[in-house]
């Protein structure tokens, strides 16, 4: 454990109490405030130069656990029972193959650092996907027994503590939460033993269905809106409905999630960002008519809006029945005829469009799931769970490009070379997100913790 007050710096980085006492005690020396500000900007540099790079995150997060035998780390000399269906192609980076299947993605490899030897000892859905959020593994390795306060704090709730927002939410999480198909809540999708205050600002709703509104931007019962009939009305009606609002918000028997409605509500920015309508239809083609596509366009209009973070989680195309990524059996037709090709050209398009944006530099894209899958194919031509190993990609937001982390071995049943724990992939974000992975926080018995007690993977960074 490390104690440590943090502090923010001009340059929106965020320094320990250490740095702080150290500046502190230069001031007898003689140091204007001019010279303090620089010692300030020095202890935050002493971080690296990445430190801090990202301004926002896009989190993709595919429930349910890709093969990364069958993604992005395939073994075509091994065995039949272990190298699957596909075939690897060359991406626009010469040595780095991919999945057949993604041959959009492909194209943008020059933006991705793959990470092939993630690995950890959990083989549970709902405790793995903790571990994965959070960069901390659970007191429990089991399934289907809900989320609690007693849980590590996501990594956007961490930010929503030290970096909040003043209108926009800090934190976004969409389409829905995550479930086992019993219906347990996977812990490490929010605040955990920081309250629920830093949960995220959560949309429930797939933003591909023809009535798709963003539930938590209605107002409570009780609150009149004058001519809600279209966006534009609403706009124009702005300045009429503020005196409202506010003498709305400060009503005594609302909630912490109405009155964040009502100040989400009170800011035109806050709801364009949400106004996933104001997209063009070529724009919406170019990410897909589907669930995960139009997720991740309206996660670009949050990011590009100001939201600091986004979850994007896969989704179930049905509630109780697992359309996951948890391919026990059929696993090359899931992947080939359902899965790979809802994400390929989504996220090909994502990166288009961010860098086009000028966004890519400073918007860190990381793709994760809660493990990886067996080595050995079973019977059921699928692969189990499989935590000993994974692939997880990082891109733009100080990570360097057209590379890859950690190496399997031939079966891509183990790390063969560097070992990544989730630990290491938290506190590499956290440090790209401007927070040093020593910072602490409390729980409720005010025992501190570090965010992150990894390692940051600087040879991945530019």
């Amino acid at each position: 454990m490390r104690n440590g007050t943090t502090f923010s710096t001009d340059a929106g980085g965020l320094l320990s109490r250490r740095h702080m006492l150290r500046i502190g005690g230069l001031a007898p020396l003689g140091l204007t405030l001019p010279s303090l500000l620089g010692a300030t900007q020095t202890a935050a540099g002493s971080q690296g130069s990445t430190f801090g790079r990202a301004k926002r995150c896009l989190m993709l997060y595919m429930w349910g656990g890709p093969a990364h035998q069958d993604t992005f780390d395939l073994k075509p000399h091994a065995v039949s029972e272990y190298r699957g269906e596909f075939q690897p192609i060359p991406t626009n980076v010469p040595g780095i193959d991919i999945c057949e299947h993604f041959s959009a993605l492909s194209r943008h490899a020059d933006k991705l650092h793959l990470v092939r030897s993630v690995t950890h000892s959990d083989n549970n859905h709902s405790t793995s996907a903790h571990w994965m959020l959070t960069g901390f593994k659970h007191s429990r390795s089991a399934e289907n027994f809900g989320a609690s306060q007693s849980d590590f704090p996501h990594i956007g709730s961490v930010l929503s503590k030290f970096a909040p927002n003043p209108t926009l939410p800090t934190f976004v999480a969409l389409p829905e939460l995550i479930a086992t198909t019993a219906g347990a809540v996977t812990p490490g999708q929010g605040g955990g033993i920081l309250g629920k205050k830093y949960d995220p600002f959560r949309i429930d709703q797939h933003p591909d269905e023809p009535d798709f509104e963003v539930p938590n931007l209605t107002l409570p019962d009780g609150i009149a809106r004058q001519r809600q009939s279209t966006r534009l009305s609403l706009l124009e009606d702005f300045d009429q409905m503020r005196r409202d609002l506010d003498h709305a918000i400060a009503q005594p028997e609302l909630t912490a999630f109405q009155r964040q409605a009502i100040e989400l509500i009170s800011s035109p920015t806050a709801y364009k960002a949400f106004d996933l309508q104001a997209e063009s239809e070529e724009m919406r083609s170019r990410y897909g008519s589907g669930t995960f596509g139009q997720s991740l366009l309206l996660a670009r209009r949050l990011l590009e809006s100001g939201v600091k973070l986004v979850t994007v989680y896969w989704h179930r195309d049905q509630p109780g029945v697992d359309t996951t990524w948890d391919t026990h059996s059929e696993n090359f037709k899931g992947l080939k005829n359902r899965l790979i090709p809802q994400v390929d050209q989504p996220i090909a398009a994502l990166m288009e469009d961010l860098q086009l944006r000028g966004l890519l530099d400073d918007t860190l894209v990381f793709w994760n799931s809660e493990f990886g899958r067996t080595p050995k194919i079973n019977a059921r031509a699928g692969r189990d769970h499989w935590g000993k190993c994974n692939t997880v990609w990082m891109a733009g937001g100080g990570v360097r490009g057209g590379g890859v982390y950690g190496a399997s071995d031939k079966f891509g049943s183990a790390p063969e070379e560097n070992p990544v724990s989730p630990a290491d992939l938290s506190a590499t974000v956290y440090h790209l997100l401007g927070l040093a992975p020593e910072t602490t926080i409390h729980d409720q018995l005010d025992r501190p913790f570090p965010i992150s007690d990894g390692r940051v993977l600087k040879s991945i960074l530019t």
